[in-house]
């Protein structure tokens, strides 16, 4: 090998070395795509997609061609960024709410529960228990007076005992349990107040 050819060679080796070197730092100082996705999914967000989330959070059975008529998209376009919003976890499910009584659930109530010692683990413990509960429609780690709230449905009082006595057996982290029972549900739902920001 010639002296010429080594020196076009150690230059193209450096060349390389410092492309990749490059290509890790920007790496590094870039957040990985689970990490950025949370800052992503609201940074990217406009007027559009507002609106959209606005509509189908009140009416999930809007269909694309509807949606987009409201928006002034195609059915097409509304389907792209539909499937955007959930894969960012913007829209974290697509549910039906159903009625309570409607299938025999006729009693709900709102629990607090009060812990002998709030420690994480036993915190998080605790979370894991009730998730797997299905009487337990909403569960809530909160400050104040009470450690957990929980919105519980059941089908009677009966059915309410055996449920707070399998929560109290299953935990003997739980030093107190206050129960509220609802006389009178006049609202429901899960629709976050986002119309001011989508159609001003």
């Amino acid at each position: 090998m010639t002296a010429g050819e080594i020196d076009r060679s150690t230059a193209r080796r450096r060349s390389e070395e410092s492309k990749m070197s490059g290509q890790a730092a920007q790496a590094s100082a870039s957040p990985t795509r689970s990490q950025s996705a949370g800052r992503e999914a609201v940074m990217q967000l406009d007027k559009i997609d507002f609106r959209l989330l606005d509509l189908v959070q009140r009416d999930n059975r809007l269909c694309s061609e509807q949606l987009g008529g409201k928006v002034g998209l195609s059915a097409s376009g509304v389907q792209r960024r539909l499937k955007r919003l959930r894969s960012t976890g913007v829209i974290e499910a697509d549910v039906s709410i159903i009625s309570p009584k409607a299938i025999g659930r006729n009693v709900t109530a709102v629990v607090l529960i009060s812990l002998e010692r709030a420690r994480a683990d036993t915190v998080d413990r605790l979370k894991r228990q009730i998730s797997k509960m299905p009487e337990v429609m909403s569960a809530f780690y909160v400050t104040g007076l009470a450690d957990l709230v929980l919105l519980v449905t059941v089908n009677d009082m009966e059915d309410y005992e055996r449920f707070a006595r399998r929560l109290t057996e299953e935990s003997s982290d739980i030093k107190r349990i206050e129960t509220m029972v609802v006389m009178d549900r006049f609202k429901a739902g899960f629709t976050l107040p986002i119309a001011s920001i989508a159609w001003c």
